[in-house]
């Protein structure tokens, strides 16, 4: 084994034994490419990530050095076969690009120096999936050597440890923030981003709305069609709450048959008219020709203010306002 594998060996290891806290993906893969390049400097190398969900490939390149990787040889990722790749398990998957018809037509060779070759390790995850491909590219007309087929191994393997220990981090992140039913943010995830837009509205003197929302005789409704049923109408508030979240609206499920959403306005006015739009499409549904309904409570505050209550004052003061218009309602 040569003396720049070698290093290169030691290299790596620091790159896994700082894994952990190292501050994200992008810094991982960027360590990557620099490392497999200083050890052998006449290759350039890049690396593609595979989007499960759309099963496509796209280039990574890291903000810091953007305009060096735009320099760098690319594969074009609309031209990668995602079954060839997965057939061809860890084999080097593509060599002399200028000879062979195969690649020919996925390759541009405008701007580049003069790149011949290119060699594509897939990236596989523990469970044997593919999770990418990384690619050296280099000049000379020569295969690579056994050192150069390890160190590309090697990086491939870097490379999917870093990218399933990113998949499990946002795994974990959405259970930790998402309602497991609903798919809307949990009351965890509601303080934070509420938080931020508190913050949002101080710093443009608008108005924070918060609206309360609490189906009608839900147990009721549990015990005599079932949990399931009663599980059909949360998803079914949750996805019409979908409808209105963006930028200046989140919506949570609290917990229960209970659900709240807040939502940064300009005016009083545009306060009103988030307000009429949330009663018109939340305080009656129908499922399976069964009218359900939901009791609704607002309460808005301007920037002004918001330092004198805190965000379960300003959740409580919904809430009763939704008490107050549900036996309201009752009386009627």
């Amino acid at each position: 084994m040569s003396g720049e594998l070698i290093a290169a060996y030691r290299s790596f290891n620091k790159i896994l034994k700082h894994l952990p806290v190292e501050k994200s993906l992008p810094e991982m893969l960027l360590r990557v490419i620099e490392l497999t390049e200083e050890t052998f400097n006449h290759r350039q190398v890049s690396i593609f990530l595979f989007d499960d969900n759309e099963k496509k490939f796209t280039p990574f390149i890291h903000k810091s050095s953007y305009q060096a990787c735009n320099e760098r040889f690319m594969v074009n990722p609309t031209q990668i076969h995602f079954e060839h790749i997965c057939s061809k398990n860890k084999i080097i998957i593509s060599e002399n690009i200028t000879s062979t018809n195969e690649y020919r037509e996925y390759y541009s060779l405008k701007n580049i120096n003069n790149f011949n070759f290119c060699y594509g390790q897939p990236i596989l995850s523990s469970q044997n999936k593919i999770l990418g491909i990384i690619y050296s590219h280099c000049p000379q007309h020569s295969s690579m050597t056994d050192d150069e087929h390890e160190l590309l191994d090697m990086a491939a393997t870097v490379c999917s440890i870093s990218i399933e220990k990113n998949i499990k981090e946002q795994e974990l992140d959405y259970l930790a923030s998402y309602d497991f039913l609903t798919k809307i943010w949990n009351r965890r995830a509601f303080y934070h981003q509420i938080k931020k837009a508190i913050k949002n509205i101080k710093l443009k003197n608008e108005y924070l709305i918060l609206f309360y929302i609490d189906i009608n005789n839900f147990k009721m409704i549990n015990d005599k069609y079932g949990h399931h049923f009663g599980d059909r109408i949360l998803k079914k508030y949750a996805s019409k709450l979908k409808n209105f979240s963006d930028k200046k609206t989140g919506v949570a499920r609290l917990g229960g048959d209970e659900f709240i959403v807040y939502s940064e306005v300009s005016s009083l006015v545009n306060a009103n008219v988030k307000k009429n739009k949330i009663i018109s499409e939340l305080q009656q549904i129908k499922i399976d020709n069964i009218i359900i309904t939901a009791a609704i409570g607002s309460y808005c505050i301007h920037s002004e203010n918001i330092n004198n209550t805190n965000i379960d004052g300003m959740i409580h003061n919904a809430d009763m306002c939704m008490y107050n218009n549900k036996h309201l309602s009752r009386a009627l």
